[in-house]
């Protein structure tokens, strides 16, 4: 766990690059160390991939609902999920995202935006990698560039 509070579990890649591994989930390490907490963050993160999974499969029926509950057009809704959130793929966390997110994290402190430097690698838990692809896994595709 890092200085900063917070431990990253799971990442979703988008495209190369310093900045683009995407999303991660992150909890707190306190959580990490309850049994029972840290049972219904693996559980959490088994329900968000396989909701993952099923967005790709029915990109309509998300679109249609999402679009309905944010009050946007059906095509922007859909161009959205064909584009971004229906091409996500749940990733294990490992050397290459945490290199990428490092980079990031030296900038940041460069740029005196944060107090000082600290090691990413510390603020990672990897338990929940489990047989996720590595975080150089291409996201899915609808044949669309993805943003």
């Amino acid at each position: 766990m890092g200085r900063l509070g917070s431990v990253h579990l799971a990442g979703a890649p988008q495209h190369e690059g310093p900045g683009a591994d995407g999303a991660f989930q992150v909890t707190s390490p306190s959580a990490l160390k309850d049994a029972e907490k840290s049972q219904a963050i693996g559980d959490l993160l088994l329900r968000l991939h396989r909701a993952q999974a099923w967005v790709f499969k029915h990109p309509q029926a998300w679109a249609k609902v999402w679009a309905e509950e944010a009050g946007l057009p059906i095509e922007v809704a859909l161009d959205t999920v064909e584009r971004s959130y229906g091409t996500r793929v749940p990733v294990a966390i490992g050397p290459p995202a945490i290199a990428s997110e490092q980079a990031i994290a030296d900038t940041v402190a460069d740029l005196k935006l944060i107090p000082r430097r600290f090691a990413f690698k510390d603020c990672v838990d990897t338990r929940f990698n489990r047989d996720l692809p590595p975080s150089s896994a291409a996201p899915r595709s609808y044949g669309k560039a993805s943003s």
